[in-house]
């Protein structure tokens, strides 16, 4: 069965998006020219690895903002309780509701054994909180937001982790971490 990994970018004091959602400040460090074996920060080899995704309902709208999908032909299952707008450039999306567990298996059903790729602030709290996320890699921009929205605000259990690799690619520090099983 596959797990459950989770891959952002975030302000050094945690904000995943400024006020009002805004996300200018992930691209004001742009990918350094040539060429990167693993795609820039390793993404498309973390991708290769994902069968399906399992988003929040505003981490899509940015996807539908922005006419992007970088998911390929892998199933996308938003959490939503509204109709789904479709999927930009022919993506596959598919609305689900339920409890983080229920939204997790029905998208680890969807990745037929390979890995779960989950995004977007609330989703992540929740299944850290569940104890289902597996690892955690995050790309901190140089920089304090000050405001915007936390990754961890709201998130009340303690989860320990276990470092694994970290990496400079420019000015950005991304860090690995396992998290640890009770």
């Amino acid at each position: 069965m596959g797990q459950v990994h989770v891959y952002l970018g975030c302000s050094l004091d945690g904000c995943i998006a400024g006020p009002d959602h805004d996300l200018a400040f992930l691209m004001e460090n742009p990918p350094p020219t040539g060429d990167e074996p693993e795609g820039w920060l390793g993404f498309e080899a973390f991708l290769a690895s994902v069968g399906a995704l399992l988003m929040g309902r505003r981490t899509y709208q940015v996807l539908l903002d922005n006419d992007a999908w970088h998911y390929g032909e892998r199933t996308v299952f938003v959490a939503t309780h509204h109709e789904l707008p479709p999927a930009p450039q022919g993506g596959d999306a598919r609305p689900v509701s339920g409890s983080i567990d229920a939204m997790l298996d029905q998208a680890l059903a969807g990745a037929a054994g390979r890995d779960v790729y989950l995004d977007g602030g609330d989703l992540v709290r929740q299944g850290i909180a569940s104890g289902r996320v597996d690892t955690l890699c995050l790309t901190f921009l140089p920089l304090l937001l000050g405001r915007g929205i936390r990754l961890w605000d709201g998130l009340e259990t303690r989860r320990d982790l276990r470092f694994g690799a970290h990496l400079t690619h420019g000015s950005l520090l991304q860090v690995r971490a396992e998290v640890a099983r009770r």
